[in-house]
C-alpha cells in the first residue's frame, strides 16, 4: 500500500534554523519509494518558505497554520480558513498586560509582529515585518502566534484565550509558543481534509512524526505515529514509537 508521512517542522526537522542533511536525504528516499511526504506545521506559508529555502526539499503537500491552510507542493492553496479581524486587536490589548510576550499575526502572504516585550527574536519565527495596529483592517489573518519564554505567561494567555474565545478559535500549545487559529483547525483535521477531500479517500497507510502537544491530533489521526525522546511525556505516551531522529522513523516506516 502507498504510504503518506506527515512531518512537523520545529523540533522535528528544524533545529536552530537548520535541517540535518540525513533527514533531507531520508525524506527524498521516502518520496523516491513512491510515498507522499507532507509538511504539517503551525508555521505560515511565509515562515515555512523561509525555513525550507536553503534545502533541496519539496513536500508533496503542506498542512500549514496548524491545519487552517493546505497547499500543494508548489504552494497553490487548496483549502483555507481565517480569523475575525477584530479578534486580533483584542488579543493584543490583553496580552500587552502580561510579562515577556511577543504577538504575531500571519496572513496568506506575510508574517507581522504586533507586540514585543521580550526584546529578542525566536528561532521558531525569525522573519517578520512590524505592523501598526491601525492597519489591521487592511489584512485577512489566518493565525496569531504568541511567544513567551515564561511558562506562567503562556499559561495565563492560554486560559484567557480558551475562556474568552473558545467558541470561535482553537489555541494550540507548542514548546514556547501558542498558536491561535480558526475553530476546528488542527493538524489532524488538515490531514483528514487532504486525504478525504483532495485525494479522494485514496487508500494510504498514514504515518506522523512530531515532537509537541500541537502534534497530538495528527498522531491520533495516523495509523502509525512517532515522537521523540525529548518530547513531553504525555506526547510520548500517545505515539507508537519514540525515536531519536526523524530519519530513524522514516527507515522504520519504509520497512512496515
Amino acid at each position: 500500500m502507498k504510504k503518506l508521512m506527515a512531518f512537523d517542522l520545529d523540533g522535528t526537522l528544524v533545529f536552530e534554523r537548520a535541517i540535518e542533511a540525513a533527514n533531507v536525504d531520508a525524506i527524498r528516499r521516502w518520496q523516491e519509494a513512491g510515498n507522499l511526504a507532507v509538511c504539517s506545521t503551525g508555521k505560515s506559508i511565509f515562515a515555512t518558505r523561509v525555513a525550507l529555502a536553503d534545502y533541496d526539499l519539496q513536500f508533496d503537500y503542506n498542512v500549514l497554520y496548524t491545519g487552517a491552510v493546505i497547499t500543494d507542493g508548489a504552494g497553490k492553496i487548496l483549502h483555507q480558513s481565517s480569523l475575525p479581524t477584530s479578534l486580533v486587536g483584542q488579543v493584543v490589548d490583553y496580552l500587552a498586560g502580561l510579562e515577556q510576550v511577543a504577538v504575531f499575526a500571519t496572513t496568506l502572504d506575510d508574517d507581522y509582529q504586533l507586540l514585543d516585550t521580550i526584546g529578542q527574536v525566536s528561532n521558531i519565527l525569525p522573519a517578520f515585518s512590524p505592523l501598526d495596529l491601525n492597519q489591521l483592517n487592511q489584512h485577512v489573518f489566518v493565525g496569531i502566534p504568541i511567544w513567551s519564554p515564561l511558562a506562567q505567561t503562556r499559561e495565563a494567555a492560554y486560559q484567557w484565550i480558551v475562556e474568552t474565545y473558545g467558541e470561535l478559535v482553537d489555541c494550540h500549545r507548542n514548546q514556547d509558543f501558542l498558536d491561535i487559529v480558526p475553530k476546528n483547525s488542527t493538524k489532524g483535521s488538515g490531514l483528514e481534509w487532504l486525504l478525504t477531500e483532495h485525494l479522494g479517500g485514496e487508500p494510504l497507510q498514514t504515518f506522523t512524526i512530531g515532537d509537541s502537544w500541537n502534534d497530538l491530533e495528527m498522531h491520533r489521526w495516523a495509523d502509525v505515529s512517532a515522537s521523540f525522546s525529548y518530547s513531553p511525556t504525555e506526547v510520548q505516551a500517545e505515539t507508537d514509537y519514540v525515536v531519536e531522529k526523524t530519519y530513524d522513523f522514516i527507515n522504520k516506516a519504509l520497512s512496515l
